[in-house]
């Protein structure tokens, strides 16, 4: 059992003192291995940020200079405030980890926060058309798709860094076009295309870098932003005196029950399985118009959710085409739902995609029940919170 002395040193560490501790090696303060791990995780995580942060400032920064669209704050100015919100979340989740006498394991093993070594993913049988998959799950939007029909931890972890790789080289295109950052970033894209292409067909193994593997997935990320706003509110509470402890887990797992039983709600209301066409075509603007009879023909198609996000993206086309141009570089951002959502359609037909999903239950609050299956919508919705508050 960690004394209480050791757990605060070793949280202290994490104050940009860490090196010290390691300096004062015959200190008896500091000469407990819990103490020495968290100096030395500390003292890494430190240096990796002056490191990374002086090489960007001073040789980088000049190419993100661009303004972000509304916002109005320029690429540069992000990239700096991310810096540091990411140190901050270091040394908070350090301290915590400090204070609860965690990474006892990892001094044993020497696998730290910042270790690059990660999982090796073996496919010595692998067909050419699995090494073909393999290879496509790290091409930006095609990678969802990928991951989708040949999940495993390359292709879940392809499609998550092509997804942010190709996000910041719209952004870049969108605010200078061809410009030396694009271009650079492009070529860096193409460079990583061929390196892999000759490592999933020459070799039976791949090593994924761990920070990779970290990278957390779109329905994760949706389930945390989901369960801000009530965890806000319980800290409110929690400062007038109305709660006496918080949790963010139960609100990520109350979040999770509550997606559950509405898709069990919706399953059971929703059965039709008919479409005149492949449902790929619900989310590709303009050729999803075809489906808008079936929500008020049929008032049990399974694709209404579906068919009500495509609208919401094909609206959302056209007013970008209205504010800037119909062959504006912002269009391309849609890549992202649609993709997402024709990935994820063959294995979930109530499929939330972020943001076109809230964009599309506030137009469907809007219509007063003008749609037949917005009701039925309703109620599943008021079943699903009458079983949550019986779960709580």
């Amino acid at each position: 059992m960690l004394s209480q002395k050791v757990r605060n040193n070793a949280s202290i560490s994490y104050f940009f003192l860490g090196w010290l501790f390691l300096l004062a090696k015959n200190n008896p303060n500091f000469a407990d291995p819990f103490i020495k791990q968290h100096a030395k995780i500390a003292t890494k995580g430190h240096a990796i940020f002056f490191v990374t942060y002086f090489f960007y400032t001073h040789f980088l920064s000049s190419f993100f200079s661009y303004s972000i669209p509304v916002i109005q704050i320029t690429i540069d100015h992000g990239i700096q405030i991310a810096f540091f919100v990411i140190l901050t979340l270091f040394i908070i989740r350090g301290v915590y980890a400090g204070q609860k006498g965690e990474y006892t394991e990892n001094a044993k093993d020497g696998i730290g926060l910042f270790s690059m070594q990660g999982c090796t993913f073996q496919f010595p049988g692998a067909s050419e058309a699995q090494r073909i998959l393999l290879l496509l799950s790290y091409i930006p939007f095609v990678g969802m798709i990928a991951a989708k029909r040949f999940p495993n931890i390359v292709t879940t972890t392809g499609a998550r860094a092509s997804s942010i790789f190709w996000f910041f080289y719209l952004v870049s295109f969108t605010n200078g076009g061809f410009d030396s950052l694009s271009m650079i970033l492009l070529f860096l894209g193409i460079l990583i295309i061929v390196f892999l292409a000759a490592r999933f067909f020459t070799t039976d193994s791949y090593t994924i870098p761990r920070f990779f593997e970290r990278i957390p997935g779109m329905d994760s990320i949706y389930e945390i932003i989901r369960s801000v706003p009530p965890y806000l509110m319980d800290i409110g509470r929690m400062i007038f005196g109305k709660r006496d402890s918080v949790s963010f887990a139960y609100h990520i797992k109350n979040m999770q029950e509550k997606d559950r039983n509405l898709q069990i709600s919706l399953q059971e209301y929703f059965t039709d399985e008919t479409l005149p066409f492949q449902a790929f075509w619900i989310f590709i603007p303009f050729c999803n118009l075809v489906f808008l009879p079936k929500l008020f023909t049929s008032r049990a198609t399974r694709y209404v959710l579906a068919i009500g996000q495509g609208l919401v993206i094909t609206l959302l086309f056209i007013i970008i085409g209205l504010l800037f141009s119909f062959t504006s570089p912002f269009e391309l951002f849609l890549l992202f739902p649609m993709f997402y959502g024709i990935a994820s359609l063959e294995s979930n037909v109530f499929i939330r995609i972020p943001l076109v999903y809230e964009i599309y239950a506030i137009l469907n609050t809007l219509t007063f029940g003008l749609l037949k299956n917005t009701k039925r919508i309703q109620v599943a919705q008021k079943q699903d919170t009458m079983v949550r508050f019986t779960v709580e």
